[in-house]
């Protein structure tokens, strides 16, 4: 077996209902979060090469339950806790295609519709991962019908079909075929130059084959054409003089379904073929999927259309359905190209193209490594259709293999390198689409490259940013407020893969993470999610409080018990029963010296021994993990005088004020070595008691140094407590 890093993708069913989905190697699990339990006494059980965890014990900041640990057999630990649900199935992906070591991406990419995940996997055909309310979980392949075909046969190849429907044999008088193209389509068009056109007037005898608008019929009896033209598609009408059964439009298509030779092959009749066929054709068109050359790359869903980025030895195409007929790719029916028929759209550049990401915005985004184009309909006011379709390049900026993400009319994405942030927008001024740098103030940030993305709309507006090197970069994106900064956060260990999806009940978006730890030398990998720190949501006990200095003290009161910044954390919630000394469920960070936040209070540090920490039978909420490094340094402070700027001059800070809400912990200084802790307790206040958080401004002497060399003054921030720091305005004053 394979331990190796695993993919998270979110599926949000509704708002109020979401999982989590894991690819790992060949195989599928699917999380669903529920409802908030203690997870304290959860203790692994070892049998064999089996784990079990008898509750979810192991989230980040963790109160709510849905949690897969492996280790490096492979070896999955299940959960038994009846409120928190994995479900689990047999996947045909495997490490391989999973993850690319060269481009440092994921190789799987994901879109959904309704209760289908689509998944695109160059390796095999389009799957779809439906959700069943009633019956779970199945995934399925997805059956393209009727396309697309490669183009037209060119040379003077003939094919002949041994039948019309049915099952049959297609021989070739040269090499065309081979093991791989079972499973793949083809169409055949036959002519043998006996048909008629149809016109009215003309004479006819019963069995005749005439054409009427690309459409073949056969006269049902001898007569004179009518003045009522046949345009019927199946079944007999009459056109007033003769009576016609509808054949065909000139083609059909088979289905590969066994493979004798290269001039020989067994097929399944999808759609009935010309009886020309049977004396041999050369108007021919192989399907353009098939397991010799890549399958679908990435897909998107655009004006009711499916559409899918294919990789192609004459370069990238996009091919979309007919319109509301998500698998018919067929690009003329009955003899005629309409509005509705599928369209295809090669995606040509003067370099080397390989498509990395398709994306639906007002138009079809389409991102090759290369370059970065859009699809559109040349005339707006017509539908899009093969005879009203254009691409147009946007930028040659080029992208990586991960798609995109939408906030508001905006569409980011990261450049080939993974180096960047990009903006995809519609410029007004240029009347066109154009791209912006966003992270041109971040990109030290993404040294180790960018290779995997999930925006989190609430309640802060983030771009969460998987980094190379495990660390996740965040993105504060807001266009209307014109704010685009980054913020990096490291974990007690490596996270390899990320996801958002929504959870109703704490009112905010959720940030899923894989994290790879070494525990014992062993290797520990745990899918994990990330709490806010501060409550989004207070009880009602609170906020219906008319009295607002009561409110206010509730609120200080609540948020200082349920605020929690501590990593891997395990939450222990005392029963009215329970008189135990110990919070178990630790074995994911044994050995390692935790932090203990008992009631809003903080404790002294303890090592992890057997998976366990000591408390107190008086401790009723007990949250335990591994300490949280926040730090913060502003850009250099100069303070302009009567001369200048400052710049160049000797300055030093002698005190600040920091303008806080809701605080508890923090030390400040000018380096990480000279560090003062920040107090808030007032000097008349009782000791032996829980200090309150702290809101308002505290004024703190601030011992600076003096540069002789005119260097600027610098601050530095920082937060290791469980108690939250929140910074609302830092004022320096200097000598």
């Amino acid at each position: 077996m394979v331990s190796a890093r695993s993919f998270l993708v979110a599926f949000r069913f509704s708002h109020k209902e979401a999982f989590v989905v894991e690819f790992s190697h060949q195989k599928i699990r699917i999380y669903e979060k529920k409802n908030a339990e203690d997870f304290s006494d959860a203790t692994p059980s070892v049998s064999g090469n089996s784990y079990t965890v008898t509750t979810s014990a192991n989230d980040y900041f963790v109160d709510h339950g849905a949690i897969g640990i492996s280790d490096d057999a492979n070896n999955y630990w299940s959960l038994s806790n009846e409120d928190d649900e994995v479900t689990t199935l047999t996947s045909p992906y495997n490490y391989n295609d999973l993850w690319d070591d060269e481009e440092m991406c994921f190789k799987l990419q994901t879109i959904q519709h309704g209760n289908v995940l689509y998944i695109f996997s160059e390796n095999y055909p389009i799957k779809m991962l439906k959700h069943y309310q009633d019956t779970g979980w199945a995934l399925e392949e997805l059956e393209l019908l009727g396309g697309p075909f490669d183009a037209m046969n060119s040379t003077a190849t003939t094919l002949t079909a041994s039948g019309v429907s049915g099952t049959i044999s297609l021989t070739s008088d040269s090499d065309v075929f081979c093991s791989d193209d079972v499973g793949r389509l083809v169409r055949l068009r036959g002519y043998d130059g006996s048909e008629k056109v149809w016109a009215t007037g003309v004479s006819v005898t019963n069995g005749d084959i005439f054409v009427s608008d690309n459409k073949y019929y056969s006269a049902l009896n001898s007569g004179t054409c009518g003045s009522k033209k046949p345009v019927h598609t199946e079944g007999i009408r009459s056109d007033g003089g003769v009576r016609w059964s509808y054949l065909h439009d000139g083609c059909g298509v088979v289905k590969i379904s066994s493979y004798t030779s290269a001039r020989s092959v067994g097929a399944s009749v999808l759609k009935r073929l010309p009886e020309a066929v049977e004396n041999g054709t050369v108007y021919w068109e192989l399907g353009l999927i098939h397991a010799g050359e890549n399958y679908p790359k990435s897909g998107a869903f655009f004006r009711n259309r499916f559409a899918f980025l294919i990789n192609t030895k004459k370069g990238p195409m996009v091919c979309l359905s007919k319109s509301g007929d998500y698998n018919n790719f067929a690009d003329f029916e009955f003899g005629e190209s309409t509005a509705e028929s599928a369209i295809t759209v090669p995606v040509i550049n003067t370099e080397f193209n390989e498509g990395k990401w398709l994306f639906a915005g007002d138009v079809l985004f389409v991102g090759t490594g290369a370059a970065e184009f859009y699809i559109d309909s040349i005339s707006a006011t017509s539908a899009m259709a093969n005879d009203n379709v254009k691409i147009s390049e946007i930028s040659r900026v080029g992208s990586k293999a991960i798609m995109p993400v939408k906030v508001g009319a905006h569409i980011l994405f990261a450049d080939r390198y993974g180096l960047s942030l990009r903006d995809l927008s519609y410029n007004y001024y240029n009347e066109g689409y154009d791209q912006v740098d966003i992270s041109i103030l971040g990109k030290h940030l993404f040294c180790s490259r960018i290779v995997a993305i999930a925006y989190q709309e609430t309640p802060d507006k983030i771009l969460w940013c998987l980094t190379g090197d495990g660390t996740v970069a965040a993105m504060t994106f807001s266009a209307e407020q014109e704010v685009a900064c980054l913020s990096r956060h490291d974990f007690s260990g490596m996270v390899e893969s990320i996801a958002v999806i929504p959870n109703f009940s704490l009112g905010h978006d959720e940030l899923w993470l894989e994290v790879k730890r070494v525990i014992k030398n062993k290797t520990l990998r745990t899918v994990e999610y990330l709490e806010e720190g501060m409550p989004v949501l207070l009880p009602m006990s609170v906020y219906k409080t008319d009295d607002l200095k009561a409110r206010e003290d509730m609120t200080k009161d609540y948020v200082q018990k349920h605020a929690r910044y501590l990593d891997g954390a395990v939450l222990y919630v005392r029963s009215s029963t329970d008189n135990r000394e110990v919070v178990m469920g630790l074995s994911h960070l044994e050995g390692e010296k935790v932090k203990i936040f008992a009631d809003g209070e903080v404790r002294e540090d303890q090592l992890v021994i057997n998976g366990r920490v000591r408390i107190k039978k008086t401790d009723n909420m007990v949250l335990v993990g591994k300490e949280i490094l926040s730090q913060y340094m502003p850009q250099a402070i100069y303070l302009n005088d009567e001369n200048g700027s400052g710049i160049g001059v000797q300055q030093r800070i002698n005190h600040v004020v920091l303008m806080l809400y809701l605080t508890g912990g923090g030390k400040i200084g000018e380096e990480s070595s000279n560090l003062l802790p920040i107090y808030y307790r007032a000097g008349d206040e009782k000791m032996g008691t829980v200090q309150e958080l702290f809101s308002g401004v505290k004024e703190i002497l601030f011992n600076g140094s003096t540069d002789m060399e005119g260097k600027p003054s610098q601050i530095l921030i920082e937060n290791t407590s469980p108690l939250p720091m929140n910074i609302l305005a830092i004022v320096p004053y200097m000598d």
